[in-house]
């Protein structure tokens, strides 16, 4: 059985990732198709506009057959944190191969940039460029000369090597330009979020636009959060780091995340990363808890197809596979736990019982 594996976040699932789906189905002749999710939040960090229980319903039906929960911990991190953690599971999943978007398609490059990588002088280079005051992600692309979801994907190539995991990365062209409409057919996740009205012509009629979470409201709670923690507190949170807690205390000025992100965002902390940071603060989580969590070897079933179940019984006396969840299992889950929890707080949802109920089984 051929076992083929991709990475998605899904916010939300459009038109574009139908087309990529279709791609990977035909060209790599896989029987089994597993993904690994972004559940509640995002590598960028952003909250999904869909709880992660929408999502992988829409996913089994795009035709997936097993959906692995990436937990937030594990996806709310830089691209090479993401990356590895991501293949990671696609390890223990037993995947044979795993097929990414590209704008080059051509993973030739990554191999080819992979062996600039590891020498010496390509990371004393990078050094310098950030200590110079450049982003980690701009130095590092003025060494891996690679669009950024090429970047991306040559954080997949690098998490495979340097993890001697005997996995192929393929890749699929990407179409047209995703941050913009195309021929009436694609739009961009970022589009799409910008303008919620484009769900219903550039997404699938299964992603229900009546499930969206109203995100902004997520600014508030933000904002109480850290005009009630003290520097001293919010100097201990995860990314919260070189002096930026002072900032942070000016948030009583903004009236949107938007400016208040910008306001935050210099050349070294890149939006992304100035998102990612602010989520560790709206959950309270440590740069002590982060540093003593224990290795995640498991898989967190969020849901499957009748092929995908069979597929699980066969592997799961090698494997640790959960369909749901209960404190006292693992760290990382405990704290995805109080994540869904304190969501359910901010959008008046009930999702937390999913966590503790039975995984999503669609029936093709």
């Amino acid at each position: 059985m051929k076992i083929v594996g991709t990475i998605v976040e899904y916010n939300p699932l459009h038109n574009g990732h139908i087309y990529a789906l279709n791609e990977i189905k035909k060209q790599s002749q896989a029987d089994l198709l597993v993904v690994v999710l972004s559940g509640n939040c995002t590598m960028r960090g952003d909250i999904s506009i869909f709880d992660k229980f929408e999502k992988t319903k829409q996913a089994l039906i795009a035709s997936i057959d097993i959906v692995i929960e990436l937990p937030f911990v594990c996806a709310v991190q830089n691209s090479d944190g993401f990356a590895k953690n991501a293949i990671d599971q696609l390890h223990l999943a037993g995947v044979q191969e795993i097929w990414i978007g590209s704008e080059t398609n051509q993973p030739a490059l990554y191999e080819e940039y992979y062996n600039i990588w590891v020498k010496d002088e390509t990371q004393i280079a990078i050094k310098n460029l950030v200590n110079q005051g450049k982003s980690y992600k701009e130095a590092t692309a003025k060494v891996i000369h690679l669009p950024s979801n090429d970047l991306l994907g040559f954080c997949y190539y690098k998490a495979i090597r340097e993890a001697k995991y005997e996995i192929k990365l393929y890749t699929i062209q990407r179409i047209g330009n995703f941050n913009s409409l195309e021929a009436n057919q694609f739009a961009s996740a970022y589009a799409i979020r910008s303008d919620l009205s484009l769900m219903k012509s550039y997404c699938p009629s299964f992603v229900n636009p009546k499930q969206i979470r109203k995100t902004e409201l997520f600014f508030y709670f933000l904002k109480y959060k850290i005009l009630s923690t003290s520097l001293t507190e919010l100097r201990t949170i995860f990314f919260v780091d070189e002096g930026i807690e002072h900032r942070l205390l000016h948030i009583d000025s903004f009236n949107c995340l938007e400016e208040y992100i910008n306001y935050l965002s210099t050349k070294r902390y890149t939006k992304s990363r100035i998102q990612r940071m602010l989520l560790y603060i709206l959950f309270n989580i440590t740069k002590d808890r982060m540093s003593s969590l224990p290795e995640y070897k498991m898989l967190r079933v969020l849901g499957y197809s009748d092929k995908g179940k069979k597929y699980l019984n066969q592997i799961k006396k090698t494997q640790k596979i959960y369909t749901n969840i209960k404190e006292g299992i693992h760290p990382v889950l405990d704290i995805e736990l109080k994540i869904t929890k304190i969501i359910d707080i901010l959008y008046a949802s009930s999702t937390f019982k999913n966590e503790q109920g039975k995984p999503i089984e669609y029936k093709k």
